[in-house]
């Protein structure tokens, strides 16, 4: 479940932060917490890792958004905003279940 420097790239700008170790380590493991979440609810590991998925994209990024930082007055407004992505992402057939999964 790697994060390329290309995704997180995306993600950091989501959160208007530069290039930093620290904040890097810290968004690569609210992208894997996102991930495990969209797993635990059923959505296909393949889809919940895809990087180059935009509904999951999107999802991740309100998730990012979300949890990411101390002071964040629109964490409230991101996570449901998360919420509302991940259940109508659940409601999609090709990302919840597969013939061969």
């Amino acid at each position: 479940m790697a994060v390329t420097a290309e995704y997180l790239a995306k993600l950091r700008r989501a959160v208007r932060r530069g290039e930093n170790a620290e904040v890097d380590a810290e968004l690569t493991d609210i992208i894997e917490e996102c991930r495990l979440d969209l797993i635990g609810l059923g959505v296909l590991e393949s889809k919940a890792n895809d990087e180059a998925d935009a509904l999951i994209l999107g999802a991740i990024r309100c998730f990012v958004r979300w949890k990411f930082g101390l002071n964040n007055d629109e964490a409230a407004v991101n996570r449901e905003d998360y919420m509302t992505m991940r259940d109508e992402i659940r409601k999609k057939v090709a990302y919840c279940t597969s013939a061969t999964e």
